[in-house]
């Protein structure tokens, strides 16, 4: 991967409640900044910060019905990037646009694809309520962002940091250009409080499987405990990026009792952080070293890597 190329893939760009509260945010990604807004009509766009004019941060001007004005020279830009309002004169030039990304909404946050018309519709989860899922939970690492998408594929470390030792070799599989999986079934020895609670409650072996898009965007299920996790990931630099994880709650097993349901989410979201907080210890500051990597021990992380090695690049200044 060269500088600032990534996957093109959809990303999480921010909450959309942000979106609710101020109606513009500025976010840091791709290594530069975007205007991320909502329209009058609720449409949603992400521009690039840096105004096609002169420079002046667009995070810092304001939203006017559908088209995000300038602070500076008050120009106006629909969600595409088109400028479409210029004070005091009546042809806009074509070179007054800005690189964008196609925004949907989808669990509670704002996804960007980076790479022009999407080449694939950012996937659900099978068997589930989609519109009944948890609260983001959000960290930022001075890691790579491939390096925390590569950990989910990472067998070797369930058994030294989760403590689930594997039952046999995990199962892989890459799907499409866009889509690589795995699947793998480990007893739980771990010590902690939520090991404890999964074998009180008679959970004495997890059977995960984990579908990866676009190399950012990771959909995981437990078939025994019915969890559904989404682990999505946005590259602010190089070497820094933010991680979104949510729950989904699965459609046979959410209560009818909007209560009970927010519950219940609440307690699976708990054990997922609870699952992840070891690796936000140990992945802080790593970096990508493939020259290490062993053919043995470290066979499904150099599997996921042939398959984000394939993934088609775009940058933003390209869109």
């Amino acid at each position: 991967m060269t500088l600032n190329h990534y996957p093109r893939s959809w990303y999480p760009l921010c909450k959309s409640e942000e979106l609710r509260l101020k109606g513009l945010v500025e976010v840091p990604a791709f290594g530069t900044r975007l205007a991320v807004f909502r329209t009058l009509s609720g449409k949603v766009g992400a521009l690039r910060a840096e105004c096609a004019h002169m420079g002046a941060n667009l995070a810092d001007g304001r939203v006017c019905g559908e088209r995000l004005q300038c602070p500076l020279h008050e120009w106006e830009y629909g969600v595409e990037g088109r400028c479409e309002f210029i004070p005091a004169e009546n042809n806009i030039p074509a070179r007054a646009s800005q690189p964008y990304l196609k925004c949907i909404e989808r669990f509670g946050l704002v996804l960007g694809f980076l790479g022009g018309e999407p080449e694939f519709e950012f996937p659900e989860f099978e068997e589930s309520d989609n519109s009944c899922y948890s609260q983001a939970y959000t960290m930022e690492f001075d890691t790579p962002y491939q390096v925390l998408a590569a950990n989910s594929f990472d067998s070797q470390h369930f058994a030294t940091v989760h403590h689930r030792r594997l039952v046999r070799k995990p199962d892989l599989n890459c799907l499409s250009p866009h889509h690589f999986s795995v699947r793998f079934e480990a007893i739980v020895e771990g010590r902690q409080g939520h090991d404890r609670i999964l074998r009180a409650a008679g959970v004495k072996t997890v059977a995960l499987e984990a579908h990866c898009w676009g190399g950012n965007s990771i959909f995981a299920y437990n078939t025994h405990t019915k969890a559904r996790i989404l682990f999505i990931i946005l590259p602010i630099s190089e070497t820094r990026c933010r991680v979104y994880v949510l729950n989904v709650l699965h459609s046979e097993a959410a209560p009818k009792s909007a209560l009970l349901r927010r519950l219940m989410l609440a307690v699976i979201h708990w054990l997922t952080i609870s699952f992840l907080k070891p690796d936000i210890r140990v992945l802080r500051g790593l970096q990508f070293k493939l020259g290490t990597l062993l053919p043995d021990s470290d066979h499904a992380f150099i599997e996921w890597v042939k398959y984000w090695k394939g993934l088609a690049l775009a940058t933003l200044e390209s869109e």
